[in-house]
């Protein structure tokens, strides 16, 4: 099962390069994951073109927030996977994530627009980092999960 997931569009509108990306990488895709921070409604509308699942930021507004949950665990091709935004410092993020979630494969999180995959503790962690927004000397990017026996997945710096 190929997944492509995004984090951190920061669009208040749909956009052509938005349209350019879902186009290249998301018609192919057997799910799409939004990991929040859409910040408008109309980023949501665009993405419900494909098959979707997506969490709230703190960035989002209060109709994006009354859509979606902050939190969620998917069942994804016999995995266990957590999916949400994050929030403070970026320093012990993860940990605190950890405690969000039990029982779970996998913890997909965005909001320090930092990509990250790595496993640890047993559980695979992966940040796609922003589409638009990277951080410092970052590139922006988005990351595509593989579920099968095992999972995996990469970072597609854009």
């Amino acid at each position: 099962m190929k997944v492509v997931v995004f984090s951190d569009t920061h669009l208040n509108h749909v956009n052509r390069d938005l349209e350019r990306l879902c186009d290249r990488y998301c018609r192919e895709a057997d799910l799409v994951i939004h990991l929040g921070d859409w910040v408008r409604a109309p980023v949501l509308d665009f993405f419900e073109q494909y098959p979707l699942e997506g969490v709230c930021g703190n960035m989002d507004d209060a109709v994006l927030r009354s859509r979606l949950p902050d939190r969620k665990v998917l069942h994804l091709n016999g995995h266990r996977v957590g999916i949400v935004h994050g929030w403070g410092p970026g320093g012990d993020l993860r940990a605190r994530l950890r405690g969000e979630f039990s029982g779970v494969e996998a913890i997909l999180y965005g909001h320090t627009h930092l990509p990250f995959k790595g496993t640890e503790d047993g559980v695979f962690w992966m940040n796609p980092g922003s589409v638009f927004s990277g951080r410092g000397r970052v590139r922006s990017s988005l990351a595509i999960l593989h579920l099968g026996p095992t999972i995996d997945g990469e970072i597609v710096e854009l």
